[in-house]
């Protein structure tokens, strides 16, 4: 026989989802930092290999490897229905040296978790693209090798 939930209990199920879909989602953010840090170095590793005399090259990754380096990095901003995951880029246009929004990477439903691409900055698009409470799509959207910074990952499939 079906065990049936009291009021209090669904509540507490439902409040342990919600916990859960912001943890996901800050691990979401890690991976795509993560993903942009590995693309980064990548990138500069080539850059050092054509041409050996790169000071800058050279420099940028000796940034990254003693962690003083201003990679692009991800937050999150909690709306009403979703979690915005916003990209920020370190800005020094006029000397401002600070973290600037870039653009909505994605949204995250903060009921099931369920991940959108965005469509514009206030609205996801149409069609779930990832659903958190699934392990396996979990698993696939929290390694930093699926989840690409640039969000390839967000096309339909």
């Amino acid at each position: 026989m079906p065990t049936v939930l009291t009021g209090e209990e669904r509540e507490q199920v439902v409040e342990n989802l919600e916990q859960r879909v912001l943890k996901w989602t800050n691990q979401l953010c890690d991976s795509l930092a993560e993903n942009y840090k590995q693309y980064h170095v990548d990138m500069l590793n080539r850059n050092v290999l054509m041409d050996k005399h790169s000071e800058y090259a050279q420099q940028q990754l000796d940034d990254i490897n003693n962690g003083t380096a201003k990679l692009m990095k991800f937050r999150i901003q909690s709306g009403k229905k979703y979690y915005k995951i916003i990209q920020q880029d370190f800005d020094t246009f006029q000397d401002r040296n600070e973290y600037r929004d870039g653009g909505v990477h994605a949204f995250v439903d903060k009921k099931t978790g369920q991940i959108y691409k965005a469509a514009s900055w206030k609205s996801p698009a149409k069609h779930v693209r990832y659903d958190l409470r699934v392990i396996r799509e979990r698993e696939y959207v929290l390694d930093p090798r699926n989840c690409t910074w640039a969000g390839g990952y967000l096309y339909m499939r």
